[in-house]
């Protein structure tokens, strides 16, 4: 996309140059403007392109365009396959549909619909569907609670129960810079999660978690309401600043080892019926290298996860 231009006319004479860019571009964000302004606008005249700059008939304003961001090649293995449908083992970093990163998405990469979600820096089993008839099985059984996810975690601190379940109802966090940020509120939706602890080394704490429901950013908000938020969790640790500096695109602070954003929290299980055999499938995700030597024996493992969804 090439650089565009927009003179300045004498009905914009004087105006700011802020104000002038959103006349121009009324789609973008008052925010996106300010950010442009740093470092995409320039003025014909030389001028400084500050927010506050008073423009003169004549001059003309150009904003270079966001270069596209290369798409990277990047594993996603396949752990299972059926008849219209098949589970990956989805990297950290990747989101589920197409957002402002053009290809960093698995639907774009593998030409296929989820059927359901996983947040962008969560890893683990992502079921996918390639035609209308399985996409359509798989959204009838997670409506009916016939899908079993399990979650592996590793969360600051330990729980003092080494078994619990943590029922509260979860909402929009009204009080939040972020807007699709989830908090536990007072007559929200009613949300379920069973939590198992696995093993504790110094101040971190492996756990195992069964959602019985399936709600927006659930076991994050669950974790953190509890006290022991998910390590590498910007939006529900101690700060959301934090999140809301990597999603301008600005440093932030990571734990060690770990990818900027990503935070320890893995779809480790999911089991289901085939639609068209009706065959029990039960997928276990390989353990994420970022983890670390937290990983449970095979004796921690329960032969048959628990009905959830």
């Amino acid at each position: 996309m090439a650089a565009v231009l927009f003179p300045v006319t004498d009905a914009y004479r004087g105006m700011r140059l802020d104000r002038f860019l959103q006349r121009m571009l009324p789609r973008m964000s008052r925010a996106a403007i300010q950010a442009a302004l740093d470092s995409r606008v320039r003025l014909a005249s030389g001028a400084t392109p500050k927010a506050s700059r008073r423009l003169v008939v004549g001059d003309a304003v150009t904003i270079v365009p966001i270069a596209a961001p290369e798409v990277t090649a990047i594993e996603i293995p396949v752990l299972a396959t059926g008849d219209g449908w098949f589970v990956v083992d989805k990297p950290a970093g990747l989101a589920c549909t197409p957002g402002k990163r053009r290809g960093e998405d698995i639907a774009s990469r593998l030409q296929a619909a989820p059927a359901h979600r996983l947040d962008r820096f969560t890893s683990g089993c992502l079921l996918l569907t390639r035609e209308r008839a399985a996409a359509r099985a798989f959204d009838l059984a997670f409506r009916a609670h016939r899908i079993a996810k399990e979650y592996l975690a590793i969360v600051h601190g330990t729980p003092a129960a080494t078994s619990f379940v943590i029922e509260a109802a979860l909402g929009l966090d009204e009080g939040s810079r972020v807007t699709d940020k989830m908090a536990v509120v007072a007559g929200g939706v009613a949300a379920q999660s069973e939590v198992e602890v696995l093993a504790a080394r110094g101040d971190r704490t492996l756990v195992r978690v069964r959602p019985r429901t399936g709600r927006r950013h659930q076991i994050r908000v669950h974790l953190a309401h509890i006290g022991h938020p998910i390590i590498g969790d910007l939006l529900y640790g101690a700060d959301e600043r934090q999140f809301i500096r990597l999603q301008r695109g600005q440093p932030v602070t990571t734990p060690p080892g770990l990818l900027p954003g990503r935070h320890l929290l893995h779809a480790s299980r999911l089991q289901f019926a085939d639609p068209a055999s009706g065959k029990s499938i039960d997928v276990l995700a390989p353990w994420p290298a970022d983890f670390g030597e937290h990983e449970p024996t095979a004796a921690q493992r329960p032969l048959s996860p628990r009905s959830s969804s």
